[in-house]
């Protein structure tokens, strides 16, 4: 009996030195295997939030097409805000 738990300590020390020889292997490993399975419980498709405006913030209207949008996320040159840079493209 003694000798089986001599023969698991030794396999045991043996697998603690090589998974700290191959640590940084093994840890990119466990993230490549998190993003794989994160990947397939989506189906492979990322979900693109909007934030919604903070009550009180501010709108400002496009110059180009009008369409109103928060300050923060609006684009401004000068007095003009723009909704996007396809806006300020096409007003230039």
């Amino acid at each position: 009996m003694r000798e089986v738990f001599l023969i698991l300590g030794v396999i045991a020390v043996l697998l603690a030195l090589t998974a700290i020889r191959y640590r940084r292997q093994l840890v990119v490993g466990y993230q490549i295997w998190k993003t794989l399975k994160a990947a397939r419980e989506t189906g492979g498709h990322t979900e693109i939030r909007k934030t919604a405006p903070k009550p009180g913030e501010r709108l400002v209207k496009c110059h180009r097409c009008g369409i109103w949008k928060p300050r923060s996320s609006a684009i401004t040159l000068g007095a003009s805000a723009y909704c996007s840079s396809k806006c300020v493209e096409d007003s230039v």
